[in-house]
């Protein structure tokens, strides 16, 4: 387990959350978290998609160097570099979880990894779909805060490598769509309120109109569960990043203020409705011997909004988070040190989770 125990604080699953799943952030009753990221690639090397494995291994050298020289001044702590390939497959998906990295690097051949500081705030995957994914994450909604830090690592890189850029495209990347800036916001939004009222779909469908896209808990190619829904811009070329992050930002807002008025309308109209989900969900979590994760996400969501919402008090947005993560397949596995099929899986996070709630009711002095 070296790659991964070399950053501690990703095991000790019980302590710190990934600073994204932290629920102290603005905002953070809708907007879970905010991510931005920069595509970027080296002028004169082929894309990491068709280059040689020896081209890859240089690359993955030279941004290496770059990331180790970073000052320690700048983000809190030097940046640690961890070569995917020499993880095992559990690691790597631990990874994931933590959307340290993406399903994409899992998947690429060759030399690829990750740079990243203490926090996790802020990393590089490198050589994934492009030599550099400049990233950077956080609990709540706070887009430029988070560009602010991205934009200042990008000029830190650019003074030592040279990037793939066009006067006209811009920045030049694998896939087309993230030519120009290269720049892509997403929020993680939590919208139970727009699902119960059957509203979701007219809500996203305007907000994929005004240029923003609509994916899963884990991005691309992720399927929708929990409620958790990641909205992104789409467009990358033709205007300044802040004028991205401006116009994301409104669209967000409009989504984040539908949402709270569809939990209104479920508190004024549907109360007793709403009390019986969530007191089932609670229910089920408490009682249930097997659960899958998806399951998990959906019966938490419910919780979370009867937490937000002032029906159930027990439990808070950050006990849940902490839930979550540990009960995703690869964080168990290292928790409890697991080597089991998928349904044994599932009876042990039924056992965690139940336990979990059983000593939250407990310290609660609840009878």
């Amino acid at each position: 387990m070296s790659g991964v125990k070399r950053r501690g604080r990703g095991l000790n699953l019980y302590g710190q959350l990934p600073v994204w799943f932290h629920s102290g952030g603005p905002s953070s009753d809708v907007v879970i978290s905010t991510r931005v990221r920069l595509a970027r690639n080296l002028e004169g090397r082929k894309f990491p998609r068709f280059a040689p494995a020896r081209e890859k291994q240089r690359v993955f050298g030279e941004v290496s160097a770059v990331m180790a020289s970073v000052p320690p001044r700048l983000f809190g702590s030097e940046f640690e570099i961890v070569k995917f390939g020499r993880l095992r497959a559990l690691e790597q998906q631990f990874l994931i979880e933590e959307r340290l990295v993406s399903v994409d690097l899992l998947h690429a051949e060759g030399e690829r990894g990750v740079a990243s500081e203490n926090q996790r705030r802020v990393s590089v995957m490198i050589n994934e779909e492009d030599h550099l994914r400049l990233q950077g994450m956080d609990s709540g909604f706070r887009t430029f805060e988070i560009f602010h830090q991205i934009d200042r690592l990008d000029d830190y890189i650019g003074r030592y490598l040279k990037y793939a850029y066009d006067g006209r495209l811009g920045f030049l990347t694998s896939c087309p769509t993230n030519c120009g800036t290269g720049l892509r916001v997403s929020c993680l939004l939590h919208l139970p309120g727009l699902v119960l009222t059957k509203t979701v779909d007219a809500v996203l469908q305007g907000a994929s109109q005004m240029g923003v896209s609509t994916r899963g808990f884990f991005g691309e190619n992720s399927e929708i569960a929990g409620n958790f829904f990641q909205l992104s811009n789409q467009a990358t070329m033709g205007a300044r990043e802040e004028e991205f992050i401006e116009s994301t930002e409104k669209v967000i807002r409009e989504v984040v203020s539908h949402e709270r008025k569809a939990r209104e309308r479920l508190l004024r109209d549907a109360h007793l409705e709403l009390s019986d989900k969530v007191f089932r969900s609670l229910g089920i979590l408490t009682h249930a011997r097997t659960l899958s994760f998806t399951e998990l996400l959906n019966l938490t969501s419910a919780l979370r909004l009867g937490a937000e919402c002032g029906i159930y008090g027990e439990i808070n947005a950050e006990e849940i988070n902490k839930m979550i993560m540990i009960c995703m397949p690869a964080h168990l596995h290292i928790h409890r040190s697991l080597e089991e099929v998928e349904m044994d899986l599932d009876i042990s996070r039924a056992n965690l989770v139940r336990n979990l709630l059983t000593k939250k009711k407990r310290s609660k002095g609840v009878r």
